[in-house]
């Protein structure tokens, strides 16, 4: 069953990130990195607003999905896996929905490693914790779909790292945005614009992994 063999890849990559963590501390490196210099290139005082700090967060997040999932990618490459498992049936549906479902889980404790550090530096006073992290999930939720979605249409060019980034975000500008305000609205106290932004983020996700399964197999052809 095409169910069975996304959590085996799922399974797989998170053993081969356990093994050689070299995507989760790309990831964490890179969105710590970024949230510091950009908090440091705006100013202490704008950046503790919550409508940039959660900016702020979110491009990070991005720019950390698109690094992990290259990486993953690269490792399938390296050792030429990534032609056993398209030899599979149903295979090109799972290795976008075990990628999918891996980056999933490593970019949930980017968040939480994320969202605290940024929370620190930047001393927000979060109103709604609870709506928080609802966003946060939805947030992450909507991210690899359309990544491992780009990643994979560029999977046999050689500039695809250059092109991933150029491909990916001008999609994921609505997710962004939702993310943001949703996050912002979170920090503030706005439960309903939280909750809000949130359905919009679920919906997103739903919709970008719906058309990575009818895209990716016929890329992959």
């Amino acid at each position: 069953m095409t169910i069975a063999r996304i959590w085996r890849i799922a399974a797989r990559e998170a053993l081969a990130e356990r093994g050689h963590p070299d995507g989760f501390v790309a990831a964490i490196t890179f969105v710590a990195t970024l949230i510091l210099v950009e908090s440091l290139a705006v100013g202490p005082l704008a950046a503790g607003q919550p409508p940039v700090a959660a900016a702020l967060f979110w491009i990070a997040m991005a720019f950390a999905a698109i690094l992990a999932t290259t990486r993953s990618f690269d490792r399938e490459l390296e050792d030429d896996a990534i032609d056993a498992i398209l030899a599979l049936p149903g295979g090109r549906d799972a290795l976008y929905g075990g990628k999918v479902v891996a980056l999933t889980a490593l970019l949930a404790l980017v968040a939480l490693v994320g969202g605290l550090l940024s929370g620190v530096l930047l001393s927000l006073a979060i109103a709604l914790p609870g709506h928080l992290a609802l966003v946060l999930v939805a947030g992450v939720l909507g991210l690899p779909p359309v990544i491992v979605l780009f990643v994979t249409l560029a999977l046999r060019l050689r500039a695809r790292g250059a092109l991933v980034p150029i491909l990916a975000l001008p999609v994921l500008v609505p997710q962004l945005v939702a993310a943001t305000n949703g996050t912002a609205a979170a920090i503030v106290g706005d439960a309903t614009g939280a909750l809000g932004w949130t359905g919009l983020l679920i919906a997103f996700a739903l919709v970008y992994s719906v058309l990575g399964l009818t895209i990716v197999p016929t890329a992959l052809e």
